[in-house]
């Protein structure tokens, strides 16, 4: 070795590149810059004096020698999450304030909470509700998730937990009286068709709803058709599908911070342990909706 290691954030940056994929991906995880962070996984190479990253326009290929420190480094990652938590014991502290569209939607974020407040009982969360997009950096929010093709704000801190699919759904009884639509081009002028406020539209026969609880709730009491996601309508029994999913009807769902919220530890070890189960939660939901 070159030099002793010393900086516990060259790890975060470490085990950051290992999970995005790229010093970019990294970085917008992070809050840092770009060449701040492929600064940082040079240092740890001097360090090792070994190659940890092949690095080319794809993206950071982790070599066997940054496969074998892994484990080490989320060692590491686990001690430092704890000396937080000890930190925050006993300290007064602002609720963590999270923003989601519906919680069916997003994983059942809702679990997730519960499960990290049983394991830091000293931090407390207020959850909002809206199809408004918060603002996170005049902090109306400190954690967001949300549906989107990408994240326009290149300033927040995204990181990809998932996908959702969603497609037309009607009520058993209303299915038996109406022809539904076998795809989504079909004329639909026969229908009410439910759609949030958001959603552009020049269908004449639409019902505006604030979220898709009330659309959930319209298609069940047999008041016409309209979209949801595949995790909440097929999970119903008494809905059925008009049509598969359409190839549009697709979009990631991001976990998003402001640089400024992941400052406060407990956004940061919130963030750190949300990430995964929220993964492992919508993949299970897809995998139980293609069934």
């Amino acid at each position: 070795m070159q030099s002793r290691f010393r900086d516990w954030g060259d790890v975060r940056v470490f085990l950051a590149v290992m999970r995005e994929g790229s010093t970019l991906a990294a970085s917008r995880h992070l809050g840092l810059n770009q060449t701040t962070v492929a600064r940082r996984i040079d240092v740890l190479e001097h360090i090792f004096d070994e190659t940890l990253f092949d690095r080319s326009t794809r993206g950071a290929e982790p070599t066997e020698r940054a496969t074998t420190l892994l484990p080490y480094a989320e060692s590491l990652e686990q001690a430092a999450l704890a000396f937080e938590a000890e930190a925050l014991k006993g300290r007064a502290s602002a609720p963590i304030r999270i923003t989601a569209f519906e919680d069916e939607t997003f994983g059942n974020i809702g679990a997730v909470v519960a499960e990290f407040v049983e394991e830091n009982p000293g931090i407390s969360f207020e959850f909002v509700f809206s199809e408004r997009h918060l603002d996170m950096m005049k902090a109306e929010a400190d954690v967001a998730l949300r549906m989107a093709p990408a994240i326009s704000d290149g300033r927040l801190v995204a990181r990809k937990v998932g996908q959702t699919q969603w497609t037309y759904y009607a009520s058993g009884a209303y299915a038996a009286k109406h022809a539904l639509p076998v795809e989504y081009c079909d004329d639909m002028e026969d229908h009410t068709v439910h759609l949030l406020n958001h959603v552009k539209s020049k269908r004449h026969n639409l019902v505006r709803c604030a979220t898709s609880n009330d659309i959930l709730i319209a298609l069940q009491t047999g008041q016409g058709i309209g979209p949801l996601p595949v995790t909440v309508g097929d999970a119903n029994p008494n809905l059925v599908r008009c049509f598969d999913p359409p190839d549009h009807a697709s979009l990631p769902i991001w976990l998003i911070t402001s640089p400024a919220a992941l400052k406060r530890p407990d956004v940061r070890r919130f963030t750190t342990f949300a990430a995964p189960r929220l993964v492992r939660n919508l993949k299970n939901s897809n995998r139980v909706s293609d069934q």
